[in-house]
């Protein structure tokens, strides 16, 4: 995706920009397994263990109804199981089935190479410091957003 010229000053918008080009990269190699980036990012979640269908949408930032859209669609590849949570019966408690494990190895493995593809340019010093920066930046929003100031 080209940058407009208008844009290659501004860092937000280089950000949205190359956060977009990344998800096209991890998309291209998602789509023939069934997936998006999204459907990836909560088989990675559940990849740790079981988690309530409400904490894995808020882990992720997705909205309620698209949560229960892209389980439903993972449910009926039949690579996630949705179960009633035992500790809340208002709530589902959501897990990986056998082949939802061997789907999120792959995936995860797909998404990495989108990863190394996307950050090719960098040498591994800067790809630390870009993280670095980037953990800064999302800390530093979250306390001004939570009303609390950064350190």
């Amino acid at each position: 995706m080209p940058i407009p010229p208008s844009l290659a000053d501004r860092p937000g918008a280089l950000l949205v920009i190359a956060a977009r080009t990344g998800q096209e990269l991890a998309k291209r190699r998602l789509v023939p397994m069934g997936l998006n980036v999204q459907m990836c990012g909560v088989l990675n979640l559940l990849a740790l263990g079981p988690i309530s269908q409400h904490a894995l949408g808020d882990q992720l930032g997705i909205d309620r109804t698209t949560m229960v859209e892209l389980i439903d669609e993972l449910e009926h590849q039949g690579v996630v199981v949705r179960r009633r949570n035992p500790a809340d019966r208002r709530s589902y408690a959501l897990s990986l089935t056998p082949r939802g494990k061997t789907v999120q190895k792959r995936a995860s493995r797909a998404f990495d190479g989108a990863t190394d593809e996307f950050f090719g340019p960098l040498q591994p010093g800067e790809r630390q410091a870009l993280a670095d920066m980037l953990r800064r930046m999302i800390a530093s929003a979250d306390q001004t957003m939570s009303g609390s100031r950064p350190d």
